[in-house]
């Protein structure tokens, strides 16, 4: 794993990711939020959520939710407010996994930009 500068802890800090969490309420009904959350906090994020109950407001900053499936207009809302496309969504299975996600987010670490 690379060495996290200053810099980037700055940069990260400055990008929010927002993600698509599905889990299932206390009486076992499927859930869906739309969470924004700062590529800082990310790997806390999922390391929260894989711990068990948590709540993802605790990290970032609920755009929408709901019960079962988000419906077409909440879908639509999402892609036209946010850039949310499902069509690119990325699954981050672990917070092993957010350090590849931060790597493609930060458009200063492509490597022909080295200096």
């Amino acid at each position: 794993m690379e060495k996290q500068t200053i810099f980037d802890d700055e940069i990260n800090k400055k990008i929010v990711t927002i993600l698509l969490v599905r889990g299932e309420n206390p009486d076992g009904t499927s859930i869906y939020a739309y969470v924004a959350v700062r590529a800082d906090i990310l790997e806390d994020f999922m390391e929260a959520q894989g711990s068990g109950v948590f709540y993802p407001e605790d990290f970032g900053v609920i755009i929408e939710a709901g019960e079962g499936e988000p419906s077409p207009e909440v879908r639509k809302k999402m892609e036209d407010e946010y850039g949310f496309d499902e069509g690119r969504m990325i699954d981050i299975p672990n917070k092993e996994k957010v350090n590849d996600v931060l790597n493609q987010a930060n458009p200063f670490n492509d490597e022909e930009n080295d200096l």
